[in-house]
């Protein structure tokens, strides 16, 4: 009877190793041999792609669904990360567990989903911009139907009123870029998640206060921040509507003219079952809460204040979401990663240059600026020099490169120097350091490059100019 068994268990691992042979083997490996002792009826794996406890799972799902193995028929033990132990009393049951090992001890086998784009920004306000703000929003042209039912807005402390409306992603950039509304705002922060489709939102950054009311005895505890919850689904007619549902946003700041016993966050709490949004348009909320407190001296992420001397105790939700491609994410992760790495011309590309020289500062003046926003929201900017003027010559010459940004606050953002060669910057280029807040503000951003051959003399000046709006360089 044990030869018997054992021979079973010698064809059954055969026959696994020859299946799994058949796998792809670039990076999954073989799965291994159960080593069993018939007579103890106890068996030993070592897991060979993915962790004992993800085995184990899929082993129980598989031969026991819905139910556990009872002690009395044995068990199943994680020795350590890779390695697994089982005891199993039925030897029908014992048999499964081997022949369904090697099957189940391979990668998963999955199809990348597409994903949702969700974006949330605050702004802070004085009295004065939220007025400006309603008046804007509500006599523009676009249909500012009110977006969040009746009943589900719950305003900051006091009962205040909030306004909902949905208006176009563009309208509103026009509308808080406008002079009066800058002046007496300040962008808080900004949220920007990638959700894959028909996966639940699941986001918070808060602050946990203790608060204690004289005299009660009870200690309570209140959220001061940001929390984001729902679940996100595009539509299957339509990729450009998405809709999030169960949508809940609480915002909880702290109020500075409480003490430690009394009420300390006041909170915007907002809810909408379903929350239909399109590409190109944002839902809005404007809060219409005003707290008397003017010794503030600073705006944060858990507070308002005072900026510019403007007081600004108000606030705006913007919330917009995109569907995006998987694939679409792929490309934009490769593009960012090209023009990081330091590329070189394959044998072919060189056997293909002109035989005519090229001076190095017409090289080095022929500057060409990119920019694009990658899918999570990432401003990119930089700059390539022309492939076409590449030479046998020239190819491995170091450039000295130069680049400030002229901006009107002083020192600006930008101020890179950096060495790399001809060859690097004709097929990865150089990306500049972020812009500041205070430049994507500007109607243009100015740049300044210098170009200098390491070593010598040669070199070359050149401004560019940048438009932050449309994200393009001004030819």
């Amino acid at each position: 009877m044990i030869l018997k068994s054992l021979a079973m268990v010698l064809v059954i691992t055969v026959g696994a190793n020859s299946f799994a042979q058949e796998l792809p083997a670039i990076m999954q490996r073989v799965p291994g041999k159960v080593e069993c002792n018939d007579e103890l009826k106890r068996c030993t794996y070592v897991v060979q792609n993915l962790t004992a406890k993800e085995l184990i799972a899929k082993l129980n799902s598989n031969v026991f669904p819905g139910s556990f193995l009872s002690p009395s028929e044995g068990f199943i033990v994680v020795e350590n990360l890779k390695k697994i132990n089982f005891y199993i009393n039925d030897d029908a049951v014992r048999l499964k567990f081997i022949t369904l090992i090697p099957l189940l001890d391979v990668f998963e086998d999955f199809v990348p989903s597409s994903l949702v784009e969700l974006t949330t920004e605050i702004y802070a306000l004085s009295e004065s911009a939220t007025n400006e703000i309603q008046a804007k929003l509500t006599s523009s042209d676009t249909n500012p139907a009110n977006d969040i039912a009746s009943g589900v807005v719950t305003a900051l402390a006091g009962g205040a009123a909030a306004i909902g409306i949905k208006i176009g992603t563009n309208l509103l950039a026009s509308v808080l870029a406008s002079k009066k509304i800058k002046e007496e705002s300040s962008k808080i922060s900004t949220v920007t998640q990638l959700i894959p489709n028909l996966a639940g939102i699941n986001y918070s950054q808060s602050t946990t206060l203790y608060v204690s009311p004289k005299g009660s005895g009870v200690v309570k505890e209140q959220e001061a921040g940001l929390t984001i919850n729902g679940a996100v689904s595009i539509s299957a007619s339509d990729s450009d509507l998405v809709l999030i549902k169960d949508y809940s946003l609480k915002y909880g700041v702290i109020d500075p003219a409480s003490t430690e016993g009394n009420e300390r966050v006041n909170l915007l709490s907002i809810s909408n079952p379903q929350l239909y949004l399109v590409k190109g348009t944002s839902s809005v909320l404007v809060s219409t809460i005003t707290t008397e407190e003017r010794n503030r001296k600073e705006i944060s992420f858990l507070s308002f204040g005072k900026n510019k001397d403007k007081l600004q105790n108000q606030i705006l939700i913007v919330t917009r979401a995109e569907s995006i491609s998987f694939k679409a994410l792929v490309s934009d992760l490769k593009k960012v990663r090209t023009l990081e790495l330091h590329r070189e011309f394959t044998a072919e590309d060189k056997a293909k240059f002109p035989n005519n020289e090229i001076t190095i500062e017409e090289v080095m003046s022929h500057i060409k600026p990119y920019s694009f926003f990658t899918v999570s929201g990432d401003r990119v900017l930089g700059f390539t020099l022309d492939k076409n003027d590449a030479r046998i010559s020239n190819i491995g010459k170091n450039i000295e490169i130069s680049v400030k940004n002229g901006s009107a606050f002083g020192k600006g953002s930008i101020n890179q120097k950096i060495i790399l060669s001809v060859e690097n910057l004709m097929l990865s280029g150089l990306k500049f350091d972020t812009l500041s807040p205070k430049d994507i503000e500007q109607s243009r951003v100015k740049l300044k490059l210098n170009l200098k051959l390491f070593n010598q003399a040669n070199s070359v000046n050149k401004i560019i100019y940048y438009n932050p709006e449309t994200n393009k360089f001004i030819e």
